[in-house]
């Protein structure tokens, strides 16, 4: 069948669950797809509707983004158009785009993104930057609440580190960031356990690089979030306590017996409570404490030494 640039004359269909993947059958071109399925994701509040359609039509197609708008034309097949129409409604319902693509990028790596893991932020790129500096030749990093793997992967693949150890107490967490540091064929060492608990005890002492993402959001900013966050992201990945510092407090007193003498902790946390945690690491006698700002120029990582 071949269809018209444009889409289709009917107006896109903005209904409730289901309704993308209804409409789909009438769908003639990848130009019918992308007007009702960027009207859908606008009514939905999802923004930009229009970079996220092309995306989702992009992973069911195997085409890269730019080709979408070049293959208007193109006619679609049913099956093809069906499953548009379900990855539509998934968006619609506020799934985060990066678990319905099944991948993500971070710094120069694509890692697969799992159910009941938490995505990585673009944020946290900074936090891996950050330990990859400090990561000196053949240094033993350990990076606790490691996730998807994503900033024990990034400093196994720019740094030189000698060992990279990787917690998490989330089983679907280990097994995502095992799988992944084998897809990219880095060396990480993942473990299941709460914060250091699962690390060999003979690096005690002898950690160049403590670096983590830990939970650090208050149940309170977790409701009010968006409901990509806090609808479809795992809690215990986000809530770090009824302040939102019991995670982070626990890793900073940890840190000055796990760490050699000079090594770098790296802490990521919400912009509001940092200078709290500055001051917990002063406290605990930790010294160099300072903080680094993320990509939008927030507050975003402590850094510490002892």
């Amino acid at each position: 069948m071949t269809g018209h640039a444009g889409g289709s004359a009917e107006p896109p269909d903005t209904g409730g669950v289901g309704g993308t993947t209804r409409q789909a059958a009438r769908w003639a071109t990848v130009g019918d797809a992308r007007a009702h399925v960027t009207g859908r994701l606008a009514a939905a509040g999802v923004e930009p509707c229009e970079v996220d359609a092309d995306l989702l039509i992009a992973s069911v197609c195997g085409w890269t983004r730019p080709r979408v708008a070049l293959e208007r034309d193109t006619p679609l097949e049913a099956g093809t158009a069906a499953a548009i129409g379900a990855l539509a409604d998934r968006r619609a319902a506020r799934e985060p785009l990066q678990r319905l693509l099944g991948e993500i990028g971070f710094r120069r790596l694509r890692l697969r993104v799992c159910d009941d893991v938490l995505v990585p932020r673009p944020e946290t790129e900074v936090l891996a930057g950050l330990a990859i500096e400090a990561t000196p030749p053949e240094g033993i990093v350990v990076d606790v609440g490691t996730g998807t793997g994503a900033v024990a992967l990034a400093v196994a693949d720019e740094a030189t580190p000698g060992l990279v150890v990787a917690t998490d107490v989330s089983e679907a967490a280990v097994a995502c960031a095992a799988d992944n540091a084998q897809r990219r064929g880095l060396a990480v060492n993942v473990r299941l356990g709460d914060l250091l608990e699962a690390v060999p005890e003979q690096l005690r002492g002898e950690v160049d690089v403590l670096v983590s993402n830990p939970p650090y959001l208050t149940p309170e900013e977790v409701a009010a979030a968006a409901p990509e966050v806090a609808e479809h992201e795992p809690r215990e990945a986000l809530v770090g306590g009824a302040g939102g510092q019991d995670v982070i407090w626990r890793l900073l007193a940890a840190a000055g017996q796990w760490l050699a003498p000079g090594g770098t902790v790296l802490v990521e946390g919400a912009t509001t409570r940092l200078a709290a945690a500055a001051e917990r690491a002063e406290q605990l006698g930790l010294r160099g404490v300072g903080v680094q700002r993320d990509l939008a120029g927030r507050e975003r990582v402590l850094v510490a030494r002892r």
